[in-house]
């Protein structure tokens, strides 16, 4: 079965082709060549911008503005109030390292392959030029916090090469005693105030308090060839074998402090990592670094019962996957590369996985590459704990508290209003604020109480009292305080958020369109989930306070959801017109997924009302929206559908090709928004785990949305809430066996074998 392989038979020519290696905060993209060997790097505190407070002037005053006439159903001057007076600037962006390139001369291969092992997160790369066969391995380790890169010839055959650093951002390249070296700066702001786009241009500034992130990336060879220094690179002649060990180093020491003024000591501690991992040397660092990934990767296997394949590259097989759809293997490929990729991107330690995770060549990333979290963000860390590895939660914790202090700025200023908000867009810095453009995107105060969903469900999985007392509740107390304060009465007596948006949705609104509406079933929604889980958590912990009371007081009036005239659940305040009836958000399906407050077994007209949602959607749309698609349809127990979902994600998409409508996968098979968003991976392996097993704290449905075609297989070490671990088998379709582990003996769950 080659359901843990991504192989090929030829270089990758574009970096949708190359192949990704990682340790949460080192990243490289490996291209594998030939004549000139092409590794893209990436060092997760590398962003644009410094620690900084935005002012607005009367934004307080528009939003009550905004409020009264939202109230009065002007819904289009509430928006126009909203763009011209709330909203602010961008925020800052990723930025790559540069290429490590590795000049060889001949471009004359045969014999070619190159193998990403998910299994030991390893790459082999082997070839014959010039009639020597030539044998390279890739990995970047974790516990020595360093890529290593190692080239070797058969039968004594001699080779030499060149290596040199590119950076594309303000930098020195030199060589010294050994090493090649790179100390760099980021750009103190990418121009965050242009109004077309973020990322516009790269600003340097020579004041000290307004500079961006100081950085040092050096590199150091093992060999038995001799090493000759120029002036900017590291020439290796007559070796049978090298190794070469790089890393990066940054002065970021926080979101709250100024990385020149304030900043960490990077230089030495960079050269000292090169050292200490020379020292240990390839062969150890290699055995430390499989340890430690296994640690993670083999807690959960995966498999369907089908026959073994030819093996042959991963995108022609996908190709053939188009058109015939039998290869099931590739649906297991699919999950596990998800599980690889959260390994690579998010540990402890280190920042929270970014719109590409930690991998991006570009100085002006889409979107600026930044924690985009009116779903993306949150989507990215869907799958961790229902894949066993509540460890790797931690950058996106720590996310949320910086988050929570950076947000209560912006709901003072703002909203004159308690606790903390965050608005559509974040990043390294805690950007909190309502981002510039449109209101459809800027105007959004959700984030701070999805994140908060997060918290509150690593406590449902782990059970961990201490970090719901002393992390989770106090986070999500501050986020509803803020809610408290702005919640406002409709005519009817419900309490609602107003004016909201539904993420990045338009309704038409006479010979235009507004996404400004008096209150949307998504902030409704946010609302309600967060405070029940703050009720929960108050009542765990025996907490009966007057927040307490606030609380159970507010959940009982907090607007119900709505069914349309179409039998849909509806988006707005009211029935409006949809300008796009197909468009990507599907986000008043928040109480359905990734909230459980719409269930089956609860209240099956809201239940049949999120299916007619769907059905009127559509199943098309870009790579994480049908990734979000794949959980709802799971959650509807519908399996076919799901899969029917998965099989549209798996289209191959060209790797030149960019800014295209419709989702699908990349040769490398990471997902195509497009461009390339790493949420759609993250979001297909959650829709697998939704479709294998779903858990409230209660229960424990087993297979509740296995689709007719995966007839046998079965899955070992899901995690389901109530720090339980469960392997299930079946066969026609039917559970044979089930195994529930669970060392800290809660008390018990029911275990349910439901599909509709």
């Amino acid at each position: 079965m080659y359901n843990d392989i991504l192989y090929y038979n030829k270089p990758a020519k574009q970096y949708m082709e190359a192949l990704p290696l990682g340790n949460g905060s080192l990243g490289a993209m490996c291209y594998s060549s030939v004549g000139t060997d092409v590794i893209s790097l990436n060092h997760d505190t590398l962003w644009t911008g410094h620690p900084r407070t935005i002012k607005k002037e009367g934004a307080y005053e528009a939003y009550l503005k905004a409020q009264k006439l939202a109230v009065a159903g002007r819904y289009a001057t509430a928006q126009k109030e909203i763009e011209g007076k709330f909203l602010t600037c961008w925020s800052q962006a990723y930025m790559p390292f540069g290429d490590l390139k590795i000049h060889f001369g001949s471009d004359n291969f045969n014999d070619y392959e190159r193998t990403l092992d998910l299994s030991e997160a390893v790459l082999t790369n082997a070839y014959k030029s010039d009639g020597v066969n030539f044998k390279k391995t890739a990995f970047v380790s974790h516990p020595d916090d360093v890529m290593v890169y190692r080239i070797e010839s058969e039968n004594g055959n001699a080779f030499s090469f060149k290596a040199e650093l590119s950076c594309p951002l303000k930098n020195e390249a030199y060589t010294s005693k050994g090493y090649l070296v790179v100390d760099g700066e980021c750009p103190g702001d990418a121009d965050t105030q242009h109004s077309s786009y973020p990322c516009h241009s790269l600003i340097y500034s020579d004041k000290d308090e307004e500079r961006g992130v100081l950085f040092r990336g050096a590199l150091k060879i093992d060999t038995d060839g001799e090493i000759i220094e120029d002036i900017s690179t590291l020439k290796v002649e007559n070796a049978t074998y090298a190794t070469i060990y790089f890393t990066i180093k940054t002065s970021f020491n926080g979101f709250d402090k100024y990385p020149v003024t304030e900043g960490e000591e990077y230089k030495n501690i960079c050269i000292e990592t090169l050292d200490k991992a020379y020292a240990v040397g390839f062969e150890v660092l290699r055995e430390r670094h499989v340890k430690d990934y296994k640690s993670y990767y083999d807690r959960v296997a995966f498999s369907l019962d089908t026959n073994d394949g030819e093996l042959i590259p991963t995108d022609e097989r996908i190709k053939a996957f188009q058109k015939n759809k039998n290869d099931d293997d590739l649906y297991v490929l699919l999950f596990n590369f998800g599980r690889y990729l959260l390994i690579s991107s998010s540990r402890v330690g280190t920042q929270a996985t970014n719109l590409q995770g930690i991998w991006s060549n570009s100085i002006k990333p889409s979107w600026n590459c930044n924690y985009t979290t009116n779903i993306n963000t949150q989507m990215n860390y869907w799958p961790v704990l229902p894949c066993n590895m509540p460890e790797l939660m931690a950058p996106l914790t720590e996310l949320i508290k910086t988050l929570s202090v950076t947000g209560e700025e912006t709901a003072k200023n703002f909203y004159n209003a308690n606790g903390f908000v965050v608005h559509h867009n974040s990043d390294i810095w805690g950007f909190s604020y309502p981002v510039q453009g449109r209101a459809c995107w800027g105007y959004w105060q959700g984030g701070s109480g999805w994140l908060c969903r997060s918290l509150f469900e690593i406590y449902e999985y782990t059970l961990n009292r201490e970090f719901l007392e002393s992390t989770a509740l106090p986070i999500m107390k501050k986020a509803a305080e803020f809610y408290l304060d702005v919640l406002t009465e409709d005519e009817n007596g419900n309490l609602i958020i107003c004016p909201a948006t539904s993420p990045e949705n338009n309704f038409k609104m006479g010979f235009g369109s507004s996404a400004t509406s008096k209150s949307t079933a998504m902030m409704n929604s946010i609302v309600l989930d967060l405070f029940i889980g703050c009720k929960k958590s108050c009542e765990i912990l025996s907490v009966k306070d007057d927040f307490y009371a606030k609380i159970c007081d507010s959940i009982e009036k907090i607007k119900p959801l709505c069914i349309g005239k179409n039998g849909e659940l509806l988006e707005w305040n009211e029935q409006l017109p949809e300008k796009e009836v197909h468009h990507r958000h599907v986000s008043h399906l928040y109480a359905l997924h990734p909230a459980n407050l719409i269930t089956y077994e609860k209240d099956r007209e809201l239940f049949e009302a999120c299916k007619k949602t769907l059905e009127i959607r559509g199943d098309d749309g870009t790579g994480w929206s049908l990734a979000w698609k794949i959980n709802f349809w799971a959650r509807l127990r519908d399996g076919n559908h799901a899969l029917k979902l998965i099989d549209m994600l798996l289209t191959l998409v060209d790797s030149k090709r960019e800014m295209l409508r419709g989702g699908g996968v990349y040769p490398n098979l990471l997902d195509a928004h497009p461009p390339f968003q790493i949420d759609g991976n993250f979001g297909a392996l959650s829709g697998i785990c939704e479709m294998l097993l779903q858990s409230d704290g209660e229960n424990i449905y087993l297979l509740p949305a296995l689709p007719d075609k995966w007839k046998n297989g079965s899955v070992r070490g899901l995690a389901a809430k109530g720090n339980v671990t469960v392997d299930i088998e079946w066969k026609d379709g039917k559970v044979t066996n089930y195994n529930l582990h669970n060392e800290d003996s809660v008390s018990p769950v029911n275990v349910i074998v439901n599909r509709i």
